[in-house]
């Protein structure tokens, strides 16, 4: 194993390799369809701070299964927030609005990623049988 946890030896890396071609296929094309319905700013801002939300999540639910997290977060959150597409909009918009937009993305986001831990955490918990 690398210092990343990760398969140090390529055969093993394939099954991973392919999880998060899949996970991030399924993101960005669901952050394409929703940007394609919702073409506005603050469909990158709500992406975003769901994604957040889903990762945290997944961080608790998903830490003993690998393979399901690199599918689903590697890939699929990767794919489906977009920290690039967040950054160009701050830039190109009025110098208030682009404030607004900062700040409300990036402490929605942080706040969502910890309360989705939290919830995911819960959940384990629950399904392990103990109430801490």
């Amino acid at each position: 194993m690398s210092e990343l946890g990760l398969p140090s030896t390529t055969a093993p890396m394939v099954p991973a390799i392919g999880a998060v071609a899949a996970g991030g296929a399924l993101g960005a094309l669901t952050r394409y369809g929703l940007g394609e319905w919702f073409p506005h700013i603050w469909t990158t801002l709500v992406i975003n701070v769901v994604g957040s939300l889903i990762l945290g999540v997944l961080v608790a639910l998903l830490i003993h299964d690998k393979i399901w997290y690199i599918f689903l977060g590697t890939g699929f959150c990767g794919g489906f927030t977009t920290f690039s597409s967040f950054a160009v909009q701050a830039v190109t918009e009025s110098p208030m609005r682009s404030i607004l937009y900062v700040l409300g993305t990036l402490i929605p986001a942080i706040l969502a990623a910890a309360w989705g831990r939290a919830l995911g955490e819960r959940w384990m918990r629950r399904r392990e049988g103990t109430t801490v």
